[in-house]
């Protein structure tokens, strides 16, 4: 090899926009509540739950007012795998019923009651690979190829015809046979065409369903929305205040698609790593780019060679970047790129396309054309079994809120986006772990020690005290205002912005930066204002609400009504800035950390 360096230049486009098949209209409507069907109840001691002991709870959700649950415990798993403890992760066979769980007419019966209930079921599905013991590996080894999570893998791109007809048989079959509504797809969907032919068997059959993946990964329009496509949360340290939601939700909305490059990985044959940060300080304010650590570290430097305009939707120009610090004597696997205001990192190279198989260059340069997403209905997660993850303090509770209502309101129930959270959230449940439970996913460790959200034994005694019981009401009543104003709050797709602009807060009581600011959502006729008061006093103000630029603008009479607080309305004469009083009381308190006010267009 010469000294000299070899400059590549290579294309690098991103897909151009694969918009996703129409979602059944339902979608639009829900709130989905994750269950771990084991921990949920334990009718014979701890991890005893099943379908039947489930099924019993549908009253308790239904009053709750979620109309999803998504429910991580139904296949044939094993006991120790993960955490030391039963879960759906570590599947055996996606095709049978774990027996522990109770029968299939156990299984039937819980989807027809939820039906009944106005609730949907949505299945969880380990879509990489099966238990190394699976029976499915002696009968077809021609089906799996390498491993990872310490389970050996489906060779998806292997050309397996008998496998593509079995998973969509198997995953069809549920839905026709059982009813399911939709899947949740753990680590990467892989095989787009298979999920679509899926969901079109499902249409055919009368019974439409949806499709949402765990992250950031381009389903070539098979998905409808993603469980992390904003989460409120680190699973290793609890809320991520970094997390814009949490401070301006008209922020967080308006910069939602903002695409700039943060992070560089190589991966190499070897399985070895290289990665490199790029700072995003001289595009972004702080208040974003604090999000992302893009101090200098890794063995790659990034360089920049152009300055593209800001992005717009409608504007996005090219990036080409410098990557230097490559190590020319490995083989490059594939390159992967993480955007700013997203969580995916974006591969090539994989499964021998354009990159796999370069190498002898330390050096490359790229142009990494804009990236248009799958058209997606926003979603937000709050809470996930993944929170409390292998890592976290062993003296913290993995749940997220805590019981701010400040955060389960203005930062996820009352946003434009289908919200997801873990039950107990709701009621500010105190985490018991499973007697078995281990800190290490791998089962090192005291037993009964760990934090993995997954691993919550529901103590459902703990809703006797009067403050969970006050944060069970005041996350119904949420869900409730959430439910009767769904025209506001019905997210639209990710090719869309939401109507919504930011209302400034005048007040002595607090620093008015260190509270949430105030948003408006609006339509052709009524609006409606959520207030955010993260601290722990009294917030009285004043909200400034500029009408103008909304259809509002023009009525000649409002009317306001309080929806937190009592539903007092008040009629009043517009006026296209309203200088409106509110109060919030302390968050965690109850009736507290939020306001909520609706504004209507009056004819006479």
């Amino acid at each position: 090899m010469t000294k000299k360096m070899i400059l590549l230049s290579i294309a690098m486009i991103f897909a151009s926009g694969i918009s996703a098949q129409d979602s059944p209209e339902w979608a639009k409507d829900l709130i989905i509540c994750e269950i771990a069907t084991r921990g949920f109840t334990s009718p014979n001691g701890p991890g005893s739950g099943t379908f039947e002991s489930a099924r019993e709870k549908l009253p308790y959700l239904q009053k709750l007012g979620i109309t999803g649950i998504w429910l991580t415990g139904t296949n044939l798993g094993d006991a120790k795998h993960f955490y030391n403890i039963w879960t759906q992760y570590a599947c055996v066979d996606p095709s049978k019923l774990d027996p522990a769980l109770g029968t299939s007419g156990d299984f039937k019966a819980l989807i027809d009651d939820a039906h009944q209930r106005g609730i949907r079921i949505f299945m969880d599905v380990i879509t990489h690979g099966v238990m190394n013991d699976s029976p499915l590996i002696k009968e077809h080894p021609e089906w799996f190829s390498g491993g990872s999570w310490g389970m050996t893998d489906f060779d998806w791109y292997g050309k397996h015809k008998d496998l593509d007809e079995w998973w969509v048989k198997t995953f069809t079959d549920w839905v026709t046979e059982y009813g399911v509504d939709g899947y949740r797809l753990d680590v990467n969907i892989y095989r787009p065409d298979l999920w679509k032919q899926i969901k079109q068997n499902a249409a055919a059959a009368g019974h439409p369903i949806v499709v949402f993946n765990e992250a950031w990964v381009h389903s070539e329009g098979a998905g409808d929305f993603l469980q992390r496509m904003t989460t409120l949360s680190d699973q290793r340290k609890g809320p991520d205040m970094n997390v814009v939601l949490h401070r301006n939700v008209a922020k967080h909305y308006r910069e939602f698609d903002y695409f700039r490059i943060v992070e560089v990985s190589i991966q190499y044959m070897d399985r070895s790593r290289d990665y490199g940060y790029l700072d995003v300080k001289p595009f972004l304010d702080a208040a974003i780019s604090g999000h992302y650590d893009s101090s200098p570290r890794g063995a790659l430097k990034l360089t920049l060679l152009n300055s593209p305009a800001q992005p717009t939707p409608e504007k996005q120009e090219s990036q080409r970047l410098l990557v230097e610090g490559v190590n020319p004597e490995k083989v490059i696997k594939n390159i992967s790129i993480r955007p700013l205001g997203w969580t995916l990192r974006y591969n090539y190279g994989v499964n021998g396309s354009l990159l796999s198989g370069l190498t002898g260059s330390a050096r490359y340069e790229m142009e990494i054309r804009p990236f248009v997403p799958d058209r997606l209905l926003y979603s937000t997660q709050l809470s996930s079994h993944d929170d409390g993850w292998e890592g976290s303090p062993l003296d913290k509770n993995p749940y997220v809120a805590e019981g701010s209502r400040s955060m389960f309101g203005y930062s996820f129930l009352f946003t434009p986006s289908i919200p997801l959270f873990m039950s107990g959230e709701e009621f500010n449940a105190d985490y018991v772990p499973l007697p078995t439970h281990t800190p290490d996913l791998w089962g090192k460790g005291e037993q009964g020690k760990g934090r993995w959200l997954y691993a919550s034994m529901i103590d459902w005694e703990q809703l006797k005290q009067p403050a969970k019981k006050d944060m069970l009401d005041d996350v119904s009543r949420m869900i409730a205002i959430r439910k009767a104003e769904i025209e506001l709050f019905r997210p639209l797709t990710s090719d869309k912005k939401p109507p919504l602009k930011e209302v400034p807060l005048q007040t002595t009581d607090v620093d008015k930066d260190s509270i949430p600011a105030p948003y408006m959502l609006y339509n052709g006729h009524k609006a409606i204002v959520v207030c955010g008061n993260t601290s722990d006093r009294t917030v009285k103000g004043v909200l400034n609400i500029s009408l103008a630029g909304t259809p509002l603008e023009n009525a000649t009479a409002l009317q306001i009504t309080d929806l937190w607080n009592g539903s007092r309305t008040k009629r009043i004469k517009a006026d296209n800035l309203l200088k409106y009083p509110v109060v919030m009381k302390p968050d965690k308190s109850k009736r507290g950390g939020i306001a909520v006010l609706k504004i209507e267009a009056v004819n006479n």
